[in-house]
């Protein structure tokens, strides 16, 4: 356990309570690798049965190095070809395909995936399987995709995590993140890898002190490091300017493994450590499961956004044309940065969008909400004195109200806005063409019933949390218990 004084034995007793619902049995453990074993031993008779040789089979991941979740019970299973033999276009031409059929033809579903190169997801007695190719490759340095280096992560992470309490220090660490939808490294997260968690945990020795050196990271300008290669903090940043975060990468020092954390999520997380730091409460490590929501219950908050903040809420719905999550969310986040940007840009300062996608990447939306979604604006000029009063006076001679000085000076008018919010986003989408979501429809939300998918259960849970900004309302609970 993490190692607290007797005044922190509240915290000591969450996290052991945290710990005893978090940490897998001995049985959940022996029954994966027996699934590993098992698995393995398909693999390498579909390989086989084409006469393919010079490949090495293992298991990577959290399985491996037994970091895992009682509730991320999956496996990892690498096929690691001979570079001399099998190169990268072999690997994204044949294996996929090799397998896929193989499995198939023994009564295993298979769905392909896609991060450095496609791989295979099937289940095996109840276990999600990836079967991920990748080359042996001797030296981290030389390696040819990125995939490549995961062979070295687990080595290290095992030779560092060997002790019971220092693999437990991450599933506290992992659990904490998944909490707040901060854990994992894929676009749509931009969180915390679970390499990442480890080596923290390697770093800082524990949870807590994990928390605890997070107040002093500084963004943009902190480099951690284990094994020391840069040395000088300076010259790290110098190597990595434009990430929130840098942590070295023991494996291959020319890495960032923070180099997906977002500012948002860093600092949520900064914020996050402090207040558990201040209120330690188990409920900081507890997912939130929600069964449903009523028809009547998003008819009144959308008529209470309208009513009190002059919101609008805007639906961009879209054709999805690929099912890759990094691919759509990747695009989705960048329709969103341009939504914002243009909307601040015609003078709507108070703009939350975000997005959702279905579990079979069929169905995707953003959706927008501007508060103070009036007709007129406010604008602010330059101080009357200035040599471009005379401008604004011109450019605004025919406002609605004004202009006027107020009493710091400044000229201010109210003019009529030339375009409405479902204007500007429809021009500005038709600027932005992405390839993996097409935009088909712009709507103003005026009631629950412009909601086209207000039939789908997860769909009306995630808007609902949309309105409520969904993480905030429940620190607000934590943070206002006795």
């Amino acid at each position: 356990m993490s190692e607290v004084s007797s005044e922190d034995s509240s915290i000591n007793r969450i996290l052991m309570e945290v710990l005893s619902k978090i940490k897998p049995a001995e049985i959940v453990r022996s029954r994966l690798i027996a699934t590993y074993e098992a698995i393995r031993g398909i693999v390498q008779r579909c390989l086989e049965a084409k006469s393919l040789m010079n490949f090495e089979i293992s298991l990577q991941g959290s399985a491996a190095k037994d970091t895992f979740l009682n509730d991320e019970v999956d496996l990892d299973v690498f096929v690691l070809f001979n570079p001399a033999n099998y190169g990268i276009e072999w690997i994204n031409k044949e294996f996929v395909g090799i397998i896929t059929k193989c499995l198939q033809d023994q009564g295993y579903s298979t769905i392909v995936k896609y991060a450095a190169h496609p791989y295979v997801t099937t289940y095996f007695d109840g276990v999600e399987v990836d079967i991920v190719p990748a080359l042996r490759i001797e030296n981290p340095k030389n390696i040819i995709s990125a995939v490549d280096r995961t062979p070295f992560h687990t080595q290290y992470v095992k030779s560092k995590l060997y002790e019971e309490k220092s693999k437990d220090e991450v599933r506290l660490l992992k659990a904490f993140l998944k909490a707040w939808d901060l854990y994992g490294a894929e676009i749509r997260v931009q969180g915390f890898s679970g390499y990442l968690v480890e080596l923290l945990i390697i770093k800082y020795k524990s949870f807590l002190n994990v928390l605890k050196a997070s107040q002093s990271w500084r963004a943009y300008k902190t480099c951690i490091e284990i094994e020391e290669y840069y040395g000088d903090e300076r010259v790290c940043r110098k190597n990595f300017k434009k990430d929130v975060l840098v942590v070295v990468d023991p494996v291959d020092p020319n890495r960032n493994v923070a180099a997906a954390l977002s500012l948002k999520s860093y600092a949520y997380f900064k914020m996050l450590a402090r207040l558990f730091l201040e209120k330690p409460a188990k409920e900081f490590f507890e997912v939130e499961h929600e069964t449903g929501v009523s028809i009547n219950e998003l008819v009144k908050l959308i008529e209470e956004r309208q009513r009190n903040l002059g919101s609008c809420i805007i639906a961009l719905y879209y054709t999805v044309t690929k099912n890759s999550p990094d691919v759509v969310w990747g695009q989705l986040k960048r329709i969103q940065r341009v939504i914002r940007n243009t909307l601040e840009k015609y003078g709507y300062k108070w703009v939350y969008v975000d997005s959702w996608v279905n579990d079979e990447m069929s169905k995707a939306l953003t959706v927008v909400e501007v508060i103070d979604c009036s007709n007129y604006e406010v604008r602010t000029g330059p101080p009357a004195y200035d040599v471009e009063a005379i401008n604004f006076l011109k450019k605004n001679f025919n406002a609605i109200i004004g202009p006027w000085i107020e009493e710091k000076g400044n000229i201010v008018c109210i003019r009529k806005r030339k375009y409405d919010p479902v204007e500007i986003i429809q021009k500005a989408v038709e600027a932005f063409t992405p390839t993996s979501v097409k935009v088909k429809e712009v709507k103003n939300i005026a009631s629950v019933n412009d909601i086209q998918l207000i039939s789908d259960s997860n769909f009306t849970i995630w808007f609902k949390n949309f309105l409520y900004r969904k993480h905030f309302n429940k620190i607000a609970k934590i943070v206002g218990k006795n």
